[in-house]
């Protein structure tokens, strides 16, 4: 594997040893006490030496690893070690001056505790236990902290991060390898072409096609929708479901997708022929997925723009028409006020009753008044049914996408089966129980006839769904 398909990140290379600073006392215990034993040991050296012998100590048998920060180690671990062994207090670990003795103390100290070093023979029982288990599916990252308590437990030295990141890159890239061989020979010759075409740049463009599924989605517009509606369909129409059972494991395939992504079309072209489809058809599986994760979530942002979009020009409205509604109340009050105290004797005529106004004016006032109240009873769904139209651009495709839902929300898969029956023309119009639970609320209100109930055909009417 190239270098680039390194995976530890940096600081783990730099710094394979991460110490405690925020502990409670029951882990300080836990980590740090001395045996008998131990303080038997750490007795034997200089009263100046102690202090780093049972700090090295304790940092092999709990990291497998000797400790090269000691000034960064925690002054609650010092002051507890010092406590151990009778030592006086301080807040750093003297180190060695001589390399030599440093040298020593480590040869001592792996002596003690039975620990050998990662030499040629401990590095060929890693390699073999690391090809089981990549051949069982286990993915590097996971194979990196199962090597290293598999080490210790071994009583061997742990190496460096990044030699054994090679060692579990150049094991993963042999068990791979044979991987990819399996994989590619399940996949038929006219997906494999596909392939080939989805990595090359057409004639006109700049761009694979594979370059664009990489992208990650913009806004939610009726444009973006229909793109990724047609990659959907494209990724779709390449054949990847008659593989898609027997293919590989979840976190196998979901690792190679991931990894996929990092190239381009130039450096998966230099690969041989099964690392390629295996890789691509892994990457063209799950990024069906994630188009489909995508496509709900842009549909989903354009219907919550849509209702704001809505709600705000009914605020709007509402405020307008508020203003009108005040003075059209005020002109009904003062006529019926002249109604009310007009003397029972006395003839009146129609101009009678508009002293302030015209009839003109009080026709227009009952009309906003009877405007206003039917915007407050139907709510902005009105609005949302005159931008159904441009919903339909897309929302015909989008429906018959295989949607799939937890337990609990069969009301509303019947619902979308219904609307699908609607578009192919299987049914004339929805049942009397179909579920109306998909109908936003506003909408309902909209939709209500004289009696107070759905009218389900006004649904299919005005809302084009079964146009």
């Amino acid at each position: 594997m190239p270098t680039k398909e390194q995976f530890l990140p940096k600081h783990k290379r730099t710094q394979p040893i991460s110490l405690p600073h925020d502990f409670s006392d029951e882990e300080m215990a836990r980590d740090w006490t001395l045996s008998p034993d131990d303080k038997a040991e750490i007795n034997t050296y200089r009263t100046s030496s102690r202090l780093v012998i049972a700090v090295q100590l304790c940092a092999v048998r709990l990291y497998g690893r000797f400790l090269t920060g000691l000034q960064d180690l925690s002054p609650r671990i010092v002051n507890y070690l010092t406590s151990q062994l009778a030592l006086p207090p301080t807040l750093t670990v003297e180190i060695p001056e001589r390399e030599a003795t440093a040298l020593e103390h480590r040869k001592n100290i792996l002596s003690y505790l039975g620990f050998r070093r990662f030499e040629d023979i401990r590095q060929a029982h890693l390699q073999t236990w690391l090809e089981e288990r990549a051949t069982q599916g286990v993915l590097p990252d996971a194979l990196f902290q199962q090597a290293e308590a598999y080490l210790l437990a071994q009583r061997t030295l742990l190496p460096g991060p990044s030699v054994l990141e090679r060692l579990i890159i150049h094991v993963c890239a042999a068990v791979h390898a044979q991987l990819f061989e399996t994989i590619a020979q399940r996949l038929p010759p006219a997906l494999q072409q596909t392939i080939e075409h989805l990595l090359t740049v057409p004639d006109g463009e700049q761009r694979s096609y594979f370059a664009q599924l990489k992208e990650y989605p913009p806004a939610a517009k009726i444009s973006s929708l229909q793109t990724y509606l047609k990659r959907y369909l494209t990724v779709a129409a390449t054949g990847i479901d008659a593989c898609e059972p027997y293919l590989t494991e979840p976190a196998f395939q979901d690792y190679l997708f991931k990894l996929t992504k990092k190239y381009n079309a130039k450096d998966l072209k230099r690969f041989t022929d099964p690392k390629r489809y295996a890789l691509m058809v892994c990457f063209l599986l799950e990024t069906r997925k994630e188009l489909l994760d995508h496509l709900v979530k842009m549909h989903d942002q354009y219907v919550t723009e849509l209702c704001r979009h809505a709600r705000n020009t009914y605020e709007k409205k509402h405020r307008e028409l508020r203003k009108r509604q005040k003075r059209a109340v005020d002109t009904v009050l003062d006529t019926t006020t002249v109604l009310l105290d007009w003397p029972d004797d006395t003839l009146l005529s129609k101009h009678d009753l508009w002293p302030r106004g015209t009839e003109t004016a009080l026709r227009g006032a009952l009309a906003d008044l009877r405007v206003f109240q039917q915007l407050e009873e139907r709510g902005y769904g009105e609005l949302l049914l005159a931008r159904y139209p441009s919903l339909r651009k897309y929302f015909a495709e989008f429906l018959h996408l295989p949607f799939a839902a937890e337990h609990g929300s069969d009301p509303l898969l019947r619902a979308i089966h219904l609307v699908r029956q609607l578009d192919a023309g299987d049914i004339k119009q929805l049942p009397r129980d179909a579920p109306i639970s998909f109908v936003p609320p506003e909408l309902r209100r909209a939709l209500k006839d004289k009696t107070g109930t759905f009218n389900r055909n006004a649904w299919e009417t005005r809302s084009g769904v079964s146009s």
